[in-house]
């Protein structure tokens, strides 16, 4: 899903989307540490600011496939085959696309998508990644997601996507300048540093899996500078 990287290869399209996002949205910035999250005064103004970014930015790809190829080899040495994968945020559905296309196991790879714009691509459904889906809990071989700074409530949503894992599977979360706090607004509510996500998620969740090493593509993909959080559930 694209985000703030649209500023440099975007910036017109960018800055109109979050001025477009602040003008509805009606709420108030939280600042901290190393960290930074929109309040919205309710649900459905944040469904709605999400909604029409989302219809705003639909032919933009933040992510690329380069990326996704790393990440897919990486489960390919860890896990093996694999069933069925989840993706969050995906606005268009590249990154399961891509993700099927270079993971063992011929995979289900599924996408979500909180606008409506979701059932115009292939293996997506609308769904607010904050939520529990029965079918999905404890099935998921990996989880991946560079859209978690669009989280209103990201301990909420790191929960859920944690118990879509199943036992040994691995969620993995691209962290990129973008998602760092002075990046946040309106649009995109969440801003962390690196050491800080990884500390919100031991903090929460150590007692339900552990970390793997973290994924440093910053130097060899100069396409998407990222590094990535893998944390594995117990097996």
């Amino acid at each position: 899903m694209g985000k703030k990287s649209d500023k440099a290869a975007q910036p017109g399209v960018f800055k109109r989307t979050v001025a477009a996002a602040e003008a509805i949205a009606g709420g108030e910035m939280e600042r901290g540490d190393d960290f930074a999250l929109y309040r919205y005064p309710d649900y459905e103004t944040y469904r709605a600011v999400q909604t029409k970014g989302n219809k705003a930015k639909l032919k933009r790809q933040f992510v690329k496939e380069s990326h996704i190829e790393l990440l897919a080899k990486f489960l390919n040495q860890t896990l093996g085959a694999t069933t069925f994968g989840l993706c969050h945020g995906t606005r268009r559905g590249a990154e399961q696309a891509w993700f099927t296309k270079h993971l063992a196991g011929a995979p289900e790879v599924i996408g979500t998508e909180i606008s409506d714009t979701a059932d115009q691509f292939p293996n997506t459904v609308q769904w607010d990644f904050h939520e529990t889906r029965d079918n999905w809990v404890g099935r998921a071989d990996f989880v991946y997601s560079n859209s978690w700074d669009h989280a209103f409530d990201p301990v909420r949503a790191f929960s859920a996507w944690i118990g879509q894992l199943r036992p040994g599977g691995v969620l993995l979360l691209d962290h990129t300048r973008g998602q760092m706090p002075d990046a946040s607004n309106a649009l995109d509510p969440f801003g962390v540093s690196f050491e800080r996500l990884q500390e919100m998620l031991a903090a929460n969740f150590l007692a339900q899996g552990g970390f793997l090493p973290v994924i440093d593509a910053r130097k060899s993909n100069p396409d998407y500078r990222a590094r990535v959080v893998v944390f594995r559930k117990n097996g």
